[in-house]
């Protein structure tokens, strides 16, 4: 009978150690799952995150760039991946405006302005340089029903490739932009986020799901 219990209790110590380092290997696999292989950037400075493919790196330099969005300063610039991939630049525009291409481009296109409107509470789009893709040159409402997960709006831009502007503030933007060899630039900034946002699971698996997706076509 002895002999039978210590067998007993050897075989449930056996049982449960299996148990136990089969759920040490697999939370990580089922944690790498969750994310769809991205990896979540905090900027501790200027409050937002956003989403990318855990296999490129995050580069950022500073400066004080005052041409290449009219109305404010590109205070920080992160390269997600090689040159000519996405850039994340971080603008600051104590005048409520910004605009995605420099004053004088050559680009066929026009200049898409945007501004806030604080009498009306309201984001307003111009066209200074170019013809309006809507017909007429005066200032207009700027089409704000598309979201990131954190609920921020992503107004669109007529840059030569891919391009959004992401206000955080009415004072500080976000322009995610492709540099011609990236294939999720408009996946990765439906990504962001302000600081402390509460994203539901479904919301953010979806995202980061179609991310994924879109990396793994390019």
């Amino acid at each position: 009978m002895k002999n039978f219990a210590r067998t007993l209790i050897a075989a449930c110590v056996v049982t449960a150690a299996a148990a136990l380092l089969m759920r040490t290997v697999s939370a990580p696999a089922a944690a790498a799952d969750e994310t769809f292989g991205m990896r979540q950037y905090v900027d501790s400075k200027y409050h937002f995150s956003f989403w990318y493919p855990r296999a490129l790196q995050v580069k950022g330099t500073t400066g004080q760039d005052r041409r290449s969005f009219p109305g404010g300063i590109n205070v920080k610039t992160l390269e997600v991946g090689e040159p000519g991939g996405i850039s994340v630049s971080v603008v600051v525009s104590p005048e409520q405006t910004i605009t995605d291409e420099p004053n004088g481009h050559a680009a066929p296109i026009a200049q898409t302005k945007y501004f806030y409107d604080a009498a009306a509470g309201r984001w307003m789009v111009a066209f200074p340089e170019g013809d309006s893709p809507f017909g007429g040159s005066g200032p207009r409402p700027a089409d704000v029903s598309k979201k990131t997960i954190g609920g921020l709006p992503m107004l669109p831009s007529g840059a030569r490739f891919d391009a959004t502007i992401i206000p955080l503030s009415t004072t500080l933007f976000l322009v995610v932009k492709d540099g011609g060899g990236s294939a999720f630039t408009a996946q990765l900034a439906r990504t962001v986020a302000p600081a402390g946002a509460r994203i539901g699971a479904a919301l953010l698996s979806a995202a980061l799901k179609a991310e994924a997706d879109a990396y793994g076509k390019q």
